[in-house]
């Protein structure tokens, strides 16, 4: 792992780099102090990771930003600013990754860098990370996003006030209310208050609610190509019900709500592949919708990634923990072996066969069948395939 830390205070980048080696001695830490050193160091080697003070004595940091993403696409770019500047930014936040607010302690500097190893094959990682990053535009985290994760760190944070950030977006508001009476079904009287939706659909649930309503109303211009997002959000959502619903067959109560998450937000790959400015995305859909060709297949012809993998990159850059992101990267190809309870495999399962059928479209992965290793026991398997149709949501 190759960092570059670019500040202009000397003694800082020093404290940071001697903190960093403390506690990862194989991972290189390169300092600049200026912008013109930083593009010096650009130009010897590739980095993995930039870390940008946004006033450098020499350039505006938002210049070097936008000189990193052409130098070295596949380099994951943060940058670091004051209070007073956070607006000042904007101009630069079709460059970033992440933005943090100063002053911080080289401990969460630490925990973001190390929040970012999700992936195992380091040629594959770069390629994905070089298309994401080589983006025209990269899509912001939600503003409503930030806000609430803020609100939910404070130990006062009450769901009153939860619900009354909520309402700040009419559009989350609705949807919130909506899964709730969906997730909830068999509760007595539906769900009519924004307070008691936000309390029965829990933390993680909302949060990856919020993302994907904030991902897909933040792509006006350009517009996602060919992609039905309604459908896609139908398509999404039964994708969620199902994988919560084996998690919770299995007494595995504590990942209910992380399973729904996963599976609202499995496809959020292609809503960023859509947006391809040379236009190609739109035959992909059509090529998969009329073939026996998984759209995952074309994808990595096109690209060389595809939208399980942006997907996964995409919201690991935003600062979702591995755990979350893993079982998105893999639910095309699930792992044999899972440690632990196999969430990959059971969303991959629930996709295939929960996904919504011939509703879904060209989402419906189960057109193209299993894969043959999605579980090592054939009696889960079965248990599993039974939950799923149980509501008749089986479309193989």
């Amino acid at each position: 792992m190759r960092i570059l830390l670019v500040d202009g205070n000397a003694d800082l980048l020093q404290t940071i780099r001697r903190d960093f080696w403390k506690r990862h001695r194989n991972w290189e830490v390169v300092l600049a102090s200026t912008g013109e050193e930083a593009l010096q160091a650009l130009a010897r080697d590739p980095v993995d990771i930039v870390i940008s003070d946004m006033a450098l004595p020499d350039m505006e940091g938002a210049e070097l930003i936008h000189r990193v993403r052409e130098l070295q696409p596949g380099a994951v770019r943060i940058a670091l600013a004051d209070h007073a500047m956070a607006e000042w930014t904007e101009k630069a936040e079709g460059d970033l990754h992440r933005l943090f607010i100063k002053p911080l302690e080289p401990d969460f500097l630490i925990g973001a860098v190390e929040s970012l190893n999700i992936e195992d094959d380091e040629t594959n990682v770069r390629a994905i990370r070089a298309f994401v990053g080589g983006l025209r535009q990269i899509p912001s985290l939600p503003s409503l996003y930030s806000e609430l994760v803020v609100l939910l760190q404070r130990e006062d944070a009450g769901m009153a006030e939860v619900a009354r950030l909520i309402r700040r977006d009419l559009g989350v508001a609705s949807q919130v209310l909506k899964l709730a009476n969906s997730v909830h079904a068999g509760s007595d009287r539906p769900v009519s208050e924004l307070g008691q939706a936000v309390a029965m659909l829990g933390v993680d649930s909302l949060r990856a609610l919020v993302l994907f309503r904030g991902l897909i109303s933040s792509f006006d211009s350009p517009r996602p190509q060919g992609l039905d997002l309604e459908k896609l959000w139908f398509h999404s959502f039964e994708v969620a019900t199902g994988v919560r619903k084996l998690v919770v067959a299995e007494g595995e109560m504590q990942l209910a709500d992380l399973a729904f998450s996963a599976g609202l937000l499995h496809d959020i790959g292609l809503v960023v592949l859509a947006t391809d400015p040379a236009g190609r995305y739109r035959s992909i859909l059509e090529k998969a919708q009329s073939s026996r060709v998984p759209l995952a297949v074309l994808e990595h012809d096109t690209y060389g990634v595809d939208h399980a993998q942006v997907g996964a990159h995409l919201l690991n850059l935003w600062g979702l923990p591995p755990a979350f992101c893993r079982p998105i990267r893999e639910h095309h190809a699930p792992p044999a072996g899972e440690e632990g309870f196999p969430l990959s495999a059971a969303l991959h399962l629930a996709d295939a066969r929960h996904g919504g059928g011939a509703t879904a479209g060209i989402f419906a992965d189960g057109r193209w069948g299993l894969h043959p290793h999605v579980l090592n026991d054939p009696e889960r398997f079965a248990r599993w395939k039974i939950c799923l149709a149980m509501d008749g949501g089986d479309s193989v």
